[in-house]
């Protein structure tokens, strides 16, 4: 009696150790086959022309621009290398 127990015990602590394993790929797997029916079924389009603005130069600006904006924002400044000495502003005010 206790080893069926201790076989039943190993064969459900396997099988949901492999539930668990391959349970994403099984919900995968049915979400698609679930909406390939809708995508069977519709209509073809006619083959729609090739667009004929380029946008490559419109957006290489703008990423450059971003670019250097970052850069001048981000980049370290010489001034904040040492602290500010508050003495030193002071004499510089009343000459």
């Amino acid at each position: 009696m206790n080893s069926v127990r201790a076989i039943l015990t190993a064969i459900l602590t396997r099988g949901r150790h492999l539930f668990y394993r391959f349970a994403p790929v099984v919900l995968a797997a049915y979400l698609w086959l679930l909406t390939s029916p809708v995508a069977l079924a519709a209509k073809k389009k006619a083959v729609e022309a090739a667009p004929t603005k380029s946008y490559t130069m419109p957006y290489f600006i703008v990423i450059v621009l971003v670019g250097v904006g970052l850069m001048t924002v981000m980049r370290p400044s010489s001034r904040l290398d040492q602290p500010l000495d508050m003495n030193k502003k002071d004499e510089k005010e009343e000459s």
